[in-house]
């Protein structure tokens, strides 16, 4: 696995920085964003390829490299067998860290990253937009899902951990607690639940096709 995270082009399965669709600005400091982990698929596969950062998977999201598995996922109309397709035929990344192996006894470094998990939403362009605005947790990384009828919401509690976190306390262990507000935080504002499982430090999330992503102009 590589682990550098300098400003040298870095060879992804779908390209590299170079030809990447959106770049980041002569300013950026790619070594000082917050990392974690992306992997091939199937989610059998537990051991990660590349170290990745917000950038290079809204390049990934937006560029063509998902976009007839994500197609074709949304054709299929079985539950079980749209589950297991979905399993088999989309890569995946860990947001909250970088791992050695995918579990969370497994992890390498904290990225202070959490991805939300919205399912089976009424209406998805509408939640998009108002967690996009939200005023209390700055968006970073906003996408629909594979499934097209929810949301992957990427925000950062970097500066919540320093300044709430308890002494001694891990980032996992924080994450755990801040999750618990932010769930009855987004009830209470969107009338919307979250998936539980993504307060898990090794919470997989699969990577569609979505031109219409959105990715913090902050982070260029």
């Amino acid at each position: 696995m590589n682990t550098d995270k300098t400003n040298a082009p870095a060879m992804y399965f779908w390209g590299t920085p170079n030809n990447y669709a959106v770049k980041p600005s002569p300013t950026c400091n790619l070594s000082k964003m917050p990392s974690f982990s992306i992997f091939r698929r199937p989610i059998t596969n537990k051991h990660p390829y590349q170290v990745v950062n917000l950038i290079d998977v809204f390049n990934y999201i937006i560029s063509d490299y998902a976009k007839d598995r994500t197609n074709e996922l949304r054709t299929i109309k079985d539950d079980r067998y749209r589950r297991q397709y979905k399993a088999d035929k989309f890569d995946y990344c860990t947001f909250s860290g970088i791992f050695s192996v995918r579990t969370d006894k497994a992890i390498i470094q904290h990225s202070g990253l959490l991805c939300l998990d919205f399912d089976h939403l009424n209406d998805v362009e509408a939640v998009f937009e108002a967690l996009k605005e939200d005023t209390y947790f700055e968006t970073l990384l906003l996408f629909r899902s594979p499934s097209g009828d929810g949301l992957k919401w990427v925000i950062s509690f970097h500066d919540s951990y320093f300044r709430y976190g308890k002494d001694g306390e891990s980032y996992g262990d924080y994450q755990v607690r801040f999750f618990a507000g932010l769930y009855n935080y987004i009830f209470n504002h969107y009338d919307v639940e979250v998936d539980r499982s993504c307060r898990n430090l090794s919470r997989a999330c699969f990577l569609p096709h979505d031109p219409a992503a959105y990715l913090n102009p902050s982070l260029l």
